[in-house]
């Protein structure tokens, strides 16, 4: 943690001296909020131990989520990291079990963790993410419908196996704008503006990840390219594992980043009448945005190694978080 914060805390100049007004401010703010882990600890009702667990879970595996959640209000910070953790166990469960049966029997588990929480004398099963989840369904009053509509919408696909690019879309807008409507819950936010940009922003997040994730998914022998697009470009599944076609490939890389871009389009359209304590839930925008712009320039070749190049955007989403815009 304190890592993530030096590099937080040397990064915020970056890019930012031609505003030297600007610059002066955020190189004075006082950074000391972004420990995290000190302020959830004084959260009553969290056990120390499950918050670790959960903690741990976002860093590893969402870690741009995780970035973004520092940068949110201290009282919501904890919250935020359960919802997310929960949205990571639900997302594992197709990748930790092999028997296609035992994936069903997972998911039916949430589903039932879920109604164990939002009944008055429901049982809540004893792992941390369903303790922790409990609490915050409880201290927040959010939503069981987004939650409930996360999982049915991992059940109905747990392999992320899309026969079109609208399944795609709507799938994203169903796992991941979900998330966007629960953190606007969470931020006391009902405006339909928001919930609008929201759901592009979240269909635009899903669709740069699965574009990111290709790489990775293909050295386990998963293509998860929409099958109407690998008709159009003539691209086969084989041609991709075995590195043939690389200018179809390509089209169809294009053509779901051309979809995504216009969402994050859209979504910024929309700023103007998002309220302004409801833009740090746009913070990923950063990350999409970053993406597309490099993919672009190696010419959509989603294999192309500086695709994987460490940047620092921390400074990024400290502007973004100060100038209350996305």
């Amino acid at each position: 943690m304190a890592a993530s914060l030096r590099i937080i805390s040397k990064g915020c100049g970056i890019g930012l001296k031609q505003n030297r007004t600007l610059y002066s401010k955020i190189k004075t703010l006082d950074l000391s909020y972004l420990n995290f882990r000190r302020n959830a600890s004084v959260v009553r009702n969290i056990p120390p131990k499950s918050f670790e667990y959960c903690y741990s879970l976002v860093r590893q595996y969402d870690h741009e989520n995780y970035l973004c959640t520092l940068l949110l209000r201290r009282d919501l910070r904890a919250a935020v990291i359960v919802l997310r953790a929960f949205n990571i166990e639900v997302a594992m469960v197709a990748s930790n079990v092999s028997d296609p049966i035992r994936g069903l029997g997972r998911f039916q588990f949430w589903r039932e963790a879920l109604d164990g929480i939002y009944s008055p004398k429901g049982t809540v099963p004893q792992t941390p993410v369903a303790q922790l989840l409990n609490w915050v369904a409880n201290e927040y009053q959010v939503s069981k419908s987004w939650l409930s509509r996360l999982i049915e919408a991992r059940a109905s696909n747990p392999t992320s196996q899309f026969k079109t690019l609208v399944e795609m879309d709507n799938y994203y807008e169903q796992v991941v704008s979900s998330m966007n409507y629960l953190l606007l819950e969470l931020h006391g936010i009902k405006d339909v503006q928001a919930d609008h940009a929201a759901s592009h922003l979240g269909r635009c997040y899903g669709m740069v990840n699965l574009i990111k994730v290709t790489p990775s998914q293909l050295s386990q022998g998963n293509v998860m390219f929409p099958h109407d697009l690998l008709a159009k470009h003539s691209v086969s599944q084989e041609d991709i594992k075995r590195g043939k076609n690389p200018k179809g490939v390509s089209d169809v890389v294009y053509e779901i980043a051309s979809v995504a871009k216009q969402h994050l389009d859209k979504a910024r359209s929309l700023k103007g009448n998002v309220p302004n304590q409801a833009m740090p839930v746009f913070l990923p925008s950063v990350f999409c945005d970053n993406y597309l712009t490099n993919l672009q320039k190696v010419d959509f070749n989603v294999f192309d190694p500086t695709l994987n190049k460490k940047r620092f955007l921390y400074h990024k989403l400290l502007l973004q978080r100060f100038k209350k815009t996305y």
